[in-house]
C-alpha cells in the first residue's frame, strides 16, 4: 500500500464495533495501522483468511473492488465480515457484493477522519461518505440499510 493508503480506523468507529463483535483479524493492515494482534498485509494472496470474525478497513483506491469482493467470498464461507468502505452505490461489485449479499449497510452520517500511521489526523476526511457493510455468513436475501 502506499503511504497515502495507509489510514488507521478511528477509535470511535472501530471501539463500537470491537465491543459488538469481537473481530480476530483485521484483514487490510500493517503494523503501524492495525488494529488487532492478529492482522495481514497481503490478504488478497492469502487463500484463506484466518479469522471468523473479520474487521476490513480496506485502502479507498484501485484495491478498493477487489477487497470489497473478497469480503464477500470470506463471508460465503461462513465468517463474520465488518468492512469500512465508500458508498458507492452506483458501482457494478456493489450489487454484486452488497446488495442482497450483506446483511446490512450501516451509513455513516458524517465523515470520517481517518488517522494517520504517525497518529495524527488530518483535515481532509475523504472525498466520500462511508459506510459499514456487514456479512454474516452466506447470505441471500434482502439487505438492511440503516444509520449506524
Amino acid at each position: 500500500m502506499s503511504d497515502q493508503e495507509r489510514w488507521m480506523t478511528p477509535p470511535e468507529i472501530f471501539d463500537p464495533l470491537m465491543r459488538e463483535f469481537d473481530f480476530d483479524l483485521d484483514a487490510a493492515a500493517d503494523s503501524q495501522t492495525k488494529r488487532l494482534p492478529c492482522h495481514l498485509t497481503d490478504a488478497l494472496r492469502i487463500e484463506n483468511w484466518p479469522g471468523v470474525c473479520i474487521w476490513l478497513n480496506p485502502p479507498y483506491g484501485r484495491k478498493l473492488e477487489p477487497f470489497v469482493r473478497r469480503a464477500a467470498q470470506e463471508a460465503a464461507k461462513g465468517k463474520t465480515v465488518v468492512a469500512l468502505i465508500p458508498f458507492r452505490c452506483r458501482a457494478a461489485w456493489w450489487h454484486e457484493c452488497v446488495i442482497g449479499k450483506a446483511l446490512e449497510v450501516r451509513c455513516i452520517r458524517k465523515r470520517v477522519s481517518f488517522i494517520r500511521p504517525n497518529g495524527t489526523r488530518g483535515k481532509f476526511t475523504g472525498s466520500c461518505d462511508s459506510c459499514l457493510i456487514v456479512w454474516r455468513g452466506l447470505y441471500d436475501g434482502i439487505t438492511r440499510i440503516v444509520s449506524a
